[in-house]
């Protein structure tokens, strides 16, 4: 092998370490001590400042799966590190509000990538299994430019319901999903149901909760409450529609325990979006509803805009969303009331609560995940147990603890979603201007 030459640098640091050992060999252990600390900062550059952060992993990249890229990309380490500067300008817009994409990283050659996925992973074992074979996230069909909630699939027409909160706007709309490719259309029950904002199928019926007030619309009288369809013949029912007396403000989501009890949120939204002509009379609140005795008992009243609900697959954990980010004029005085006011700063958070024996009771609130773009409307949970929810530009999946896994992307605001098809096999996404459906590993429960 040649000789190996030494730069300048080091041929002095080799004759003061030399030297100093004739003059004494504490002085000797000295200088070579600071020859191990002080050669890292000489091999710098020659001015003061400091070397860039090497990149060593690219953030947003191909995943281990194979999944095609640039469709599905995994973000390295949840994106906990962004190189260089960097800012998420926050835009306290309803319908656009900002999301993770939006962030400028300019240091990040890889960024880029995450507006263009279909599916950001986040952890990239569990994603594999979430998102199967073959993928797909499919705009189905354009809709008005207001929000559309309450989707559900009716297995025994194979249809999947769901509405427009529009200040009288009064059919469902139906997706028919004997065709191919699926249809939709408009049809109205007998009653009308007004302004329906979650849905659950049960014992053959589908279950809707209503934001809708008027005292005279179409001839027709409506409250906030709960309502249920026979899809097979058209007919409604009222099952829910006070408080000793009180209207409620807008009953927003709900879902059903295995004793047939259903657990609800009431919060203030249905009057901003022009629903329901009555300001709150009461706080925001969950509830719990005995379909048999007709009780119907406050359970939680400390979030401040109570929206999603949904159980674990066993029904020992309810989760419930608070989206108080976005937060709304009260005062019956002020008409007609003002949209829905957004403060990022405000909750967009998911809650896990434990169920108690007695099915009558929470305990152990605790938060455990914060939306990463708008907040958390509908809730759903997979048969697998992971919790599916609607966060703006997108529909997160995350593990029963909150721990992010998979974010399916959307070129529209996302407000609700609903498991479809005879295996819960497909997801179907509305909101504002558009609905999708997603196809991949995940299932949901099957109704019956």
């Amino acid at each position: 092998m040649g000789s190996k030459q030494l730069s300048p640098i080091r041929r002095l640091l080799s004759y003061l370490a030399l030297s100093s050992q004739v003059i004494s060999p504490a002085l000797s252990l000295r200088v070579s001590v600071e020859v191990d600390v002080q050669i890292p900062l000489l091999a710098s550059k020659g001015n003061d400042e400091q070397a860039p952060l090497k990149h060593q992993h690219e953030l947003a990249r191909s995943c281990p799966s194979g999944h095609n890229f640039p469709h599905v990309v995994c973000i390295h380490q949840y994106g906990s590190l962004i190189h260089g500067d960097f800012e998420r300008e926050v835009r306290n817009v309803l319908a656009d509000m900002d999301t993770y994409p939006s962030t400028n990283a300019p240091g990040e050659s890889t960024f880029g990538h995450t507006s263009d996925a279909d599916f950001l992973v986040w952890e990239s074992a569990a994603g594999a299994d979430i998102l199967g074979l073959n993928p797909s996230v499919e705009f189905m069909f354009e809709v008005a430019e207001r929000s559309h909630e309450a989707p559900i699939y009716s297995p025994s027409t194979n249809e999947l319901y769901f509405s427009r909160l529009q200040r009288g706007f009064l059919p469902q709309l139906v997706v028919d999903l004997n065709q191919d490719p699926p249809t939709l259309s408009e049809r109205l029950a007998n009653p009308p149901i007004y302004a329906a904002s979650g849905a659950r199928f049960h014992e053959g019926l589908i279950y809707f909760c209503t934001l809708g007030g008027n005292s005279s619309l179409n001839g027709h009288s409506f409250r906030p409450g709960i309502y249920t369809l026979d899809p097979t013949t058209g007919e409604s029912k009222t099952v829910l529609n006070n408080y000793y007396g009180w209207y409620f403000n807008g009953v927003d989501d709900f879902d059903i325990d295995d004793e047939g009890q259903i657990w609800f949120t009431d919060n203030n939204y249905a009057r901003p979006v022009h629903v329901n002509t009555h300001a709150p009379k009461f706080g925001t609140g969950t509830y719990r509803f005995n379909l048999t005795s007709g009780l119907a008992s406050l359970v939680e009243d400390s979030l401040i805009e109570p929206n999603g609900v949904a159980f674990s697959p066993d029904k020992k954990t309810l989760y419930l969303t608070d989206t108080g980010a976005g937060s709304s004029v009260v005062d019956p005085h002020v008409y007609p009331a003002p949209p829905i006011h957004v403060n990022s700063t405000g909750p967009r958070t998911i809650y896990a609560y434990d169920m108690v024996p007695s099915r009558k009771t929470l305990l152990n609130k605790r938060p455990i995940y914060r939306a990463l773009d708008y907040a958390p409307d509908g809730i759903k949970v997979s048969r697998e147990g992971y919790l599916v929810t609607a966060t703006g530009h997108g529909i997160d999946v995350l593990t029963a603890e909150g721990e992010p896994l998979v974010r399916v992307q959307t070129n529209f605001t996302v407000i609700n979603i609903a498991w479809a098809g005879k295996e819960g096999e497909e997801l179907w996404a509305v909101g504002v201007g558009g609905v999708a459906r997603v196809r991949w590993g995940l299932r949901g429960p099957v109704e019956e």
